[in-house]
């Protein structure tokens, strides 16, 4: 398949799966707001591999991506009407690490960029200007 169609397509099925859940078509009180971030679709259109991630604890996780699998029949075919495909693709929902991890390294990226010249003559100004923030100025109306 033409990959420019692929990921079109990778897209519009994120985009679809996302707000049928938004919009409560799925009943699975465990399904509570994921958060998809990539999709890997076979070349015959019959598989798929959903990433996600959702902000929660590994039991919340455990649940979350149990309730994930037990409506991808569901979504597969909501996905097949949606978008007129000959096979609806069979979903496999999968916790995301790479992007968890890929968080981390921006954190330490950022935590590691080096001080600019102010901030390194002036290594308390930027806590004073925002206690500052919060102070507002009285005019005397005569």
């Amino acid at each position: 398949m033409n990959p420019i169609r692929m990921k079109k397509l990778e897209s519009e099925i994120i985009r679809l799966i996302s707000s049928a859940i938004l919009e409560g078509k799925v009943k699975d009180p465990r399904v509570f707001l994921p958060s998809f971030h990539r999709i890997e679709i076979s070349e015959d259109l019959k598989y798929a591999k959903v990433y996600f991630t959702a902000l929660c604890n590994n039991n919340e996780r455990k649940k979350l991506t149990q309730g994930l699998v037990s409506c991808a029949g569901f979504l597969s075919s909501l996905v097949g009407k949606n978008l007129h495909l000959h096979t609806n693709p069979k979903f496999s929902f999968v916790w995301d690490n790479h992007y968890i991890k890929s968080l981390d390294v921006i954190r330490l990226i950022d935590e590691s960029a080096p001080k600019t010249l102010f901030e390194e003559l002036h290594p308390n100004s930027s806590d004073e200007a925002l206690e500052g923030d919060g102070d507002t100025v009285e005019e005397d109306s005569h």
